[in-house]
């Protein structure tokens, strides 16, 4: 054998094994986070506007929208794909409009002994879809607000107020309170 082919066969197996460990995956995804990162910093420094995509802005805008990105962003934290939450978050421009796992649970009407921590909310979705239980309404109603829901109402008034005068319009009122209050009957 030539030094040629024991080189190719070398690296064949090594590019073999990276594959098998998953490393060359990971590596991969680190790469095009970073190239969509040194991207949108380049484009930062040259003071140009970021690209919008107006589809996007308008799912993000309603209620659903931000669920579903808050379903996307809990799956990808569950299962700690750093990388590509790298590239997701600075895409979808939506960090302050996102619902806390918290609220998505209550939203959905996953109880407690559902929301398990190693679990994404889509998966628990699906299963609950399959399992036949369309139970819409937690049985259990808290007396009080926890913190984080406290937490979550401040983040829906800050949302709400749009020119920060610490309150809100009567026109919006109805979604803040179908934000805050997902399962009560309009």
């Amino acid at each position: 054998m030539s030094a040629a082919e024991d080189d190719t066969e070398l690296r064949d197996l090594l590019i073999q094994n990276l594959e098998n460990s998953g490393v060359l995956n990971k590596l991969k995804a680190e790469m095009r986070a970073a190239v969509f990162l040194a991207m949108e910093d380049q484009d930062r420094l040259e003071n140009k506007s970021p690209l919008v995509n107006e589809n996007l802005n308008k799912c993000l805008n309603s209620k659903d929208g931000r669920l579903v990105a808050s379903l996307i962003m809990d799956f990808l934290q569950v299962f700690n794909l750093d990388f590509s939450l790298a590239v997701f978050q600075p895409e979808i421009n939506s960090l302050n409009g996102l619902d806390s796992r918290d609220l998505v649970c209550r939203e959905l009407g996953l109880s407690d002994s559902e929301q398990n921590q190693n679990s994404p909310l889509l998966l628990e979705l699906i299963r609950r879809n399959r399992h036949g239980d369309k139970q819409a309404v937690p049985t259990k109603v808290p007396k009080e607000l926890s913190q984080e829901q406290m937490a979550d109402a401040r983040k829906w008034f800050e949302f709400y107020d749009k020119d920060q005068s610490g309150s809100v319009s009567t026109e919006v009122l109805t979604s803040v309170f179908s934000d805050l209050f997902p399962n009560m009957n309009k």
